[in-house]
C-alpha cells in the first residue's frame, strides 16, 4: 500500500502538533506552580540604639506566585 505524499505530510503535521501540545502543556504547569517572592518593604533603617539592645521589627515576605515559597535561611547584614 502506497501513501500519497500529501496524506503523509498531513499525518506528519498532526503528529508534530500533538507533540508540541503535550510538551507545551507540561511547561505551562511548571510555570503556573512557581513561587514569586515579594518584599513590601525591601529595606529598613534602624535608629540609633545602645549596643546589645533588642530592637524588634517584622520583615514581611509575601508569595505572589502560585507555588509554595519555602524560606530556608535568613541572615542579617
Amino acid at each position: 500500500m502506497k501513501m500519497k505524499k500529501g496524506a503523509f505530510s498531513g499525518v506528519w503535521c498532526m503528529v508534530c502538533v500533538l507533540c508540541l501540545m503535550v510538551f507545551s502543556s507540561g511547561a505551562q504547569e511548571e510555570t503556573q506552580a512557581s513561587p514569586s517572592v515579594f518584599f513590601p518593604e525591601p529595606a529598613y533603617t534602624f535608629e540609633a540604639v545602645f549596643e546589645g539592645a533588642t530592637v524588634p521589627h517584622d520583615f514581611v515576605i509575601r508569595n505572589k506566585g502560585t507555588g509554595v515559597l519555602d524560606v530556608k535561611r535568613v541572615a542579617g547584614g
